[in-house]
């Protein structure tokens, strides 16, 4: 990824600003400004903000130490305290250089904090103060080209997580579905258990009714039939005598043959010859 252009120093804002500070300065703030743009120089940060915080509190509505120790902590990677610097130099500045330089420095604040629209107005505000800085125009078209980036990753993401919820509950709709299928299934399953249960029941009724039905086995006795004609010499019974009667309809041969075994006499015995 291409990076942001250098960050102004402090060290070439002391030189254009040199005037300013001898007319607007007091001498103890001067020489503590001098004494941090020195030891910037050399790399020597902490020392530099020590000076640049103590003119401050010697001069607190100037401009310079504000951001110049705003530069500082941009080099140590504090961008957010940067920013806050920057706010408190422009506060008190009117200079179109200092504000011009305090934008630039606030947008490669906030472009290294990956804040896009904070970035791309601070370098929009550096432009309208000096419409040919180059370095202002490539840092604002590439925080652009970033924001732009975020936004497209930002709707692909939601759209992965809207597909990945849809999916989710269609599968949970499927799974309902298949629980209701099964708790059919089962419940059908239960009802022909019961109805085969109940045919079995049926069945076994009926085979008790059926053996309950049976006549008695032979060792119980044989019972007279009511329509065993009577034996010779025996009274006629009411169902005989209606037999009797039917058969007269059908055969009188049949009804002799009947009545003459009904009425037939039995042999006499011979007579014993003693």
């Amino acid at each position: 990824m291409n990076r942001v252009r250098r960050h102004r120093t402090p060290i070439i804002f002391g030189l254009l600003l040199i005037g300013l500070f001898v007319t607007a300065c007091s001498p103890s703030a001067e020489k503590m400004n001098n004494d941090g743009n020195e030891a910037y120089a050399e790399a020597a940060y902490a020392e530099a903000l020590a000076a640049y915080e103590s003119a401050q509190i010697e001069s607190p509505e100037l401009a310079e130490p504000y951001y110049n120790a705003a530069n500082v902590l941009y080099r140590e990677g504090a961008y957010n305290e940067a920013m806050m610097l920057m706010q408190e130099a422009l506060k008190y500045t009117d200079a179109q250089p200092l504000e011009q330089s305090s934008f630039y420095n606030t947008g490669n604040s906030a472009f290294n904090l990956e804040e896009w629209e904070t970035a791309i107005s601070a370098y929009t505000e550096a432009l309208l103060r000096n419409p040919d800085d180059q370095e202002a125009k490539y840092n604002l078209e590439l925080a652009l080209q970033q924001m732009q980036q975020q936004q497209e990753e930002q709707e692909q993401q939601s759209e992965e997580e809207q597909e990945e919820q849809e999916q989710s509950e269609e599968g949970e709709s499927q799974e309902d579905k298949s629980e209701d299928q099964s708790e059919n299934g089962e419940e059908q399953q239960d009802q022909e258990q019961q109805g085969d249960e109940e045919s079995s029941e049926g069945e076994e009724e009926q085979e008790q009714e059926g053996q309950d039905g049976q006549p008695e086995d032979e060792e119980s006795g044989e019972q007279e039939s009511p329509s065993q004609m009577p034996q010779p010499g025996q009274r006629m019974t009411p169902e005989q005598a209606r037999q009797l009667l039917a058969a007269i309809a059908q055969d009188t041969e049949t009804l002799q043959e009947r009545l003459g075994q009904i009425f037939i006499a039995p042999p006499i015995p011979p007579t014993q010859d003693w």
